[in-house]
């Protein structure tokens, strides 16, 4: 029983990839379209890096769709540290913002999503159990 289900889960996962090719490559043949990157958010703290008046006159909420989640308070520290630390090297490198909202986030969620497409039912578990 557990092999149809991971046989079912592949599929939709394949369904899946092939619509998202589908929706940017119609993306790609309209380019007054903007692609719309994930966001994470803490509802309780606003982030100052949405203000326009930095060099970019619109808005990280005009651009992305926000979404909210609940962490544990260790994984809230290093996100923050990581985010710190990333930071401080990017900006003294390239002498430019690097906005958590715009920047910093995508790239966890991209990055995490990497790491974990392909995982089975098992290999999930194990991750879990890891935390």
């Amino acid at each position: 029983m557990s092999d149809d289900r991971s046989e079912r889960l592949r599929q939709r996962r394949k369904e899946s990839q092939e619509r998202v090719q589908e929706e940017s490559s119609s993306k790609t043949a309209e380019p007054a379209e903007v692609d719309k990157p994930s966001k994470l958010s803490k509802p309780s703290e606003p982030d100052n890096q949405d203000e326009p008046g930095d060099g970019d006159d619109s808005s990280v909420k005009d651009e992305q769709v926000g979404t909210y989640m609940y962490l544990p308070k260790t994984q809230k520290k290093e996100l923050e540290r990581l985010y710190n630390v990333l930071k401080a090297e990017y900006e003294y490198e390239y002498d430019e913002e690097f906005e958590k909202n715009r920047a910093f986030y995508p790239l966890v969620v991209k990055y995490g999503l990497d790491s974990l497409d392909g995982l089975d039912a098992s290999e999930i578990r194990e991750r879990l159990d890891s935390l």
